[in-house]
């Protein structure tokens, strides 16, 4: 069974956050599972848990270009938002927790050396923003992503250059 190519960018995108661990050189450790939403979830993220929501796909004309058939580029958003909850007696501003998990999600989905590319599966990917949130019922952070990937306007299947 063939896995459209946005699906892939997206697994890919997973694997790589999965790997924020202390032992492996971040500051932080995500807690269980990278979540990728299903339709029946609780919506409740565990203290360093991460959840990634893909965007809707826009085209971008300025990279797509003509041919039999013609590539179209794509622009599809990705958010990673992660949820900290310090202990009731952290003296620790919640500020500090959250700008060092973001740091860590940026470090993850840059950690490659031509990580923008995806593995040949992007034309070009940027951190478009990073928001560190403080609610009463939650804090933590949003990394946006965007990934640009071009396929065959017949076939998202298929991966143009």
């Amino acid at each position: 069974m063939a896995t459209a190519i946005s699906e892939q960018i997206a697994l890919k995108l997973k694997q790589r956050l999965q790997a924020i661990d202390e032992d492996s050189g971040y500051e932080t450790t995500v807690a269980g599972n990278v979540v990728r939403p299903p339709k029946l979830w609780d919506g409740r993220p565990k203290d360093y848990q991460l959840i990634v929501v893909q965007g809707e796909h826009e085209r971008n004309e300025a990279l797509s270009y003509p041919g039999n058939p013609p590539a179209i580029c794509w622009n599809v958003p990705f958010i990673i938002t992660g949820e900290v909850r310090p202990s009731d007696e952290s003296t620790v501003a919640l500020d500090t927790f959250a700008n060092e998990f973001a740091s860590d999600v940026i470090k993850s989905i840059c950690s490659p050396a031509h990580w923008y590319q995806w593995d040949g599966l992007a034309i070009d990917s940027a951190i478009q923003s990073v928001e560190v949130f403080n609610t009463d019922q939650m804090s933590g952070c949003k990394v946006n992503l965007m990934v640009m990937y071009r396929v065959s306007e017949t076939n998202p299947y298929e991966l143009r250059p």
